[in-house]
């Protein structure tokens, strides 16, 4: 779905945005510290409840705020989150209250590609499994159920483990029943998205890094020949030690393989935000095949690129059918590339929190 009005109130320094007829690219331009990256911000925790710069409301909310306030529609479909520094939320849509955030996130499948994009490959697994477990939630209509059934057994499994160190086997076999249940369902429909995944992956990496073969290789968290259940009980002992639970997709990584090696070690800085393009592209273009868009947003697009990655991103979002929200310091270089391409955009000037339509210029 794109979205074709927006309006912000009281993130960072925007006191209030309202921004009209969005059209598929929406470049933001201005000095740093301006702004411009507070819009995308927005428009992230509209979509799925967190920054991507904090992880603490009262960070984003303007200084001696009480909460932020962010509006969006796409067609019929009116949604909105009023964050609270107290860390509570209220979200609507179409004037309804709902309670999760996954039913705003399934309406409104997002992509966030910035500079520390390439984070997830050289830093822990968390990442990563976030990045596979995005595109689960989409794609798998079964996914967040057995996850949530996941994360509440792997949530009382580890309460036990914290409660003493003389936690007998039986003490903890419910859980891990339930945590090896929903653990192999987890593992299977990864495999099955995966592999999908892979195909979709192969087509973008030839454009980015054409020679330059990389394979994903998925981490289950566990010994899937013998199975989870195996493991939970055999680590019984070093779990109860370790208070908390070793095995399990919640431990799960997935890996870039090159023929030299790990990605993380061979591949230059550039080579690996091109490689982060291609992981992320290729999630949306396997939702566009299923009829989903999404919405993408690129912070500092021109800051690591050259113009051809530039113009040959640009390209392919508008071809997968992504509405993009971008931020720049240069735009007349961003028009370039989409007056070139014949590709409908609105361009913004953004200083000192104040964001104004102006036209473009090429």
């Amino acid at each position: 779905m794109a979205i074709s009005r927006l309006h912000i109130e009281r993130v960072r320094n925007i006191q209030t945005a309202a921004l009209q007829k969005l059209q598929p690219f929406n470049v933001f331009y201005g000095e740093n510290g301006s702004g411009k990256t507070s819009a995308l911000e927005a428009i992230h925790i509209l979509a799925t409840g967190r920054s991507f710069r904090t992880h603490i409301p009262k960070h984003y909310i303007q200084n001696q705020k009480n909460d932020a306030l962010i509006f969006a529609q796409s067609g019929q479909e009116k949604m909105g989150v009023q964050k609270l520094a107290t860390g509570e939320q209220l979200i609507k849509v179409n004037g309804d209250s709902i309670a999760t955030q996954g039913q705003l996130a399934r309406l409104l499948p997002l992509q966030l590609i910035d500079p520390l994009s390439t984070d997830l490959i050289d830093h822990g697994a968390k990442l990563r499994r976030q990045l596979l477990d995005w595109l689960m939630f989409h794609v798998e209509p079964d996914f967040y159920t057995a996850w949530q059934y996941y994360a509440r057994a792997l949530k009382q499994r580890n309460s036990l483990l914290k409660t003493s160190r003389s936690l007998q086997l039986k003490d903890l076999e419910p859980w891990n029943q339930m945590l090896a249940e929903y653990g192999e369902l987890l593992h299977s429909q990864r495999l099955s998205v995966l592999e999908q995944w892979q195909h979709f992956f192969q087509q973008d990496l030839a454009h980015l890094l054409p020679n330059l073969p990389i394979q994903l290789e998925y981490r289950a968290g566990f010994h899937s020949e013998q199975g989870l259940l195996h493991d939970l009980q055999q680590a019984h002992y070093k779990d109860v030690e370790r208070r908390y639970t070793e095995h399990g997709p919640h431990r799960a990584d997935l890996r870039f393989k090159t023929a030299l090696g790990d990605a993380d070690a061979v591949l230059s800085r550039g080579q690996k935000k091109l490689l982060v393009m291609a992981l992320k592209l290729s999630q949306i273009a396997m939702l566009h095949a299923s009829n989903k868009e999404t919405v993408v947003l690129l912070d500092d697009l021109t800051a690591e690129l050259d113009l051809t990655a530039q113009r040959r991103l640009i390209a392919r979002l508008s071809q997968l059918g992504s509405q993009v929200f971008l931020t720049t310091l240069d735009h007349v270089a961003v028009q370039k590339h989409l007056h070139d391409l014949s590709i409908s955009y609105q361009l913004f000037h953004v200083e000192k929190g104040q964001i104004h339509a102006v036209e473009p210029t090429i």
